[in-house]
C-alpha cells in the first residue's frame, strides 16, 4: 500500500468579494459571479446612479439648454463617474481576485514559507479574509461616504450665481438630492471599499514579510523568488484607471466651465501619477528587510566560495608549467569558474524590494488614459481626427 506524498492544496478565499454587500448580491441572484451576471449587476448600477440624474434633469428642464449654465448633459464628471469609473470598478474584481488568489497561492506552492511555517502565514490569510468579509467594516463604509456626500455637497458655500442641474443658488434641485444621497454614496462605497481592500492585502504580505521564507539570491526575478510580488501590482491597474478618470472628470469640468487650462494642471497630472504608482508598491517595501539581509548573506558566500575556487583554480592551472597550461581551453574548470562568476552577478543585481518595469508602465498606462480626453479640451475634436487620419495616410 502506497502512501501519497504529495502537500494538499493551498485554499484560497476571496480577499476581493465578502460581506454584507455580497451576500445582498447572492439574494437577488447576482453571486456567484458570472459573465452574464456581472453585466447585468453593471447595468443595474447605471440605473441606479446616472438614468435618475438624467430623468429628473429632463423634468426639471436642467438636463440640456440654457436654463442653467452647467447642464447635466454637458457635465463631464457625470459621465466619467456613473458610465465609465462605477462599472470599472465592479469589473476590476475579476482581475484582482485571481491575481490575488494566485500570489498567495503561490507563496505555498513554490515553497517560499516553509511546511512549519505554514500555519502562521494561513493565520495571516484567514486573517485579511475575516476582516473582508466584516460587517462593520461596510457600516462603517456607507456610514463614512454617505457622510461625506452630504457634507461635501449640501455644507458648502453657495452663491446667487451658482447655476447648474445639482443647485441653483443656495436650492439643491431634485436630481441634486438624488446625486447626493444615492449616486455619490454608491461611487463612494466603491471606492473606499476598494482602499480597504488594498489595505487588507498591505496588513497581510506585512505579517507574511515577518515570516521565514526561503529566499534564493540567485533566482533571476532578482529579488528571490518573491519577482511575482512586483508583477501582481499590475492587477490592480483597472482601480488605478478608475481613479484616474474621477480625477479627469473633474479637471475636464474645471476646464470646461470653470476657464482653468489643461497647462496650468499639468503637474497635478503628474503629481497624481507618480503617486498613485508609488502608494500601490508601499506594501512591497515590507519585504526591504528580508532582500537585503538575504543579498548580503548572499553576497559575503559566494564571495568566499568564488575566493576558494578562484584560488583552486590558481593552483590547478596559472602555476602549470607552460606546457601544461594548453590544456586549459575547454576546461570544465573554466566553465564553473564562468558559471560562479554569473551566479554573483545574479545576486549582485537583487533589488530591495519586489520590482516590475513592465508592472509600472502597466500602472503609469492606466493611470494616463483616462486623461487623454483632456486633450480634446484644448484642441478641437475635429483638428485631432484630421491629424489622425494624416498619420494614416
Amino acid at each position: 500500500m502506497t502512501t501519497d506524498s504529495r502537500k494538499p492544496t493551498p485554499t484560497y478565499q476571496s480577499l476581493v468579494r465578502g460581506g454584507p454587500s455580497m451576500h445582498v448580491a447572492r439574494r437577488i441572484g447576482l453571486e456567484p459571479p458570472t459573465l452574464h451576471r456581472r453585466l447585468i449587476k453593471v447595468l443595474l448600477l447605471v440605473l441606479v446612479t446616472w438614468v435618475p440624474l438624467v430623468i429628473l434633469s429632463f423634468l426639471e428642464g436642467h438636463a440640456w439648454g440654457d436654463a442653467v449654465a452647467e447642464p447635466l448633459l454637458l457635465d463631464p464628471v457625470v459621465y466619467s463617474r456613473f458610465l465609465f469609473v462605477v462599472p470599472l470598478l465592479e469589473l476590476a474584481q475579476v482581475a484582482v481576485e485571481t491575481s490575488l488568489g494566485v500570489q498567495m497561492q503561490h507563496f505555498l506552492e513554490s515553497e517560499l514559507v516553509p511546511e512549519q511555517h505554514r500555519p502562521e502565514f494561513e493565520s495571516a490569510q484567514a486573517t485579511a479574509v475575516r476582516l473582508r468579509g466584516s460587517v462593520w467594516a461596510e457600516v462603517l463604509i456607507v456610514a463614512l461616504v454617505v457622510t461625506t456626500s452630504v457634507r461635501a455637497r449640501v455644507f458648502i458655500s453657495t452663491t446667487v450665481a451658482d447655476s447648474s442641474w445639482e443647485r441653483l443658488g443656495s436650492t439643491i434641485t431634485t436630481a441634486g438630492w438624488w446625486y447626493i444621497l444615492v449616486s455619490l454614496p454608491i461611487l463612494g462605497f466603491f471606492l473606499v471599499r476598494w482602499l480597504w481592500i488594498y489595505l487588507l492585502w498591505g496588513g497581510f504580505l506585512f505579517r507574511v514579510s515577518r515570516l521565514h521564507l526561503e529566499l534564493t539570491p540567485t533566482h533571476p526575478d532578482r529579488a528571490g523568488g518573491l519577482g511575482f510580488l512586483g508583477w501582481g501590482a499590475a492587477s490592480f491597474a483597472l482601480v488605478l484607471m478608475a481613479v484616474s478618470a474621477v480625477l479627469s472628470g473633474s479637471v475636464a469640468r474645471q476646464i470646461i466651465h470653470l476657464g482653468s487650462s489643461l497647462d496650468s494642471l499639468k503637474y497635478h497630472v503628474i503629481v497624481f501619477v507618480v503617486l498613485a504608482v508609488v502608494v500601490l508598491h508601499v506594501p512591497l517595501l515590507a519585504f526591504a528587510g528580508k532582500l537585503s539581509r538575504c543579498r548580503f548573506r548572499a553576497l559575503l558566500d559566494f564571495g568566499t566560495m568564488i575566493w576558494r575556487h578562484d584560488r583552486a583554480f590558481d593552483e590547478k592551472w596559472v602555476k602549470l608549467p607552460a606546457a601544461e597550461q594548453a590544456r586549459l581551453l575547454g576546461s570544465p574548470d573554466v566553465t564553473s569558474l564562468a558559471d560562479v562568476a554569473l551566479a554573483y552577478e545574479h545576486v549582485e543585481r537583487m533589488q530591495l524590494i519586489p520590482f516590475d518595469k513592465k508592472a509600472v508602465v502597466v500602472l503609469v498606462v492606466a493611470a494616463l488614459v483616462p486623461l487623454i480626453p483632456l486633450i480634446g479640451t484644448t484642441i478641437p475634436l475635429a483638428e485631432i481626427l484630421s491629424k489622425l487620419g494624416e498619420f494614416m495616410v
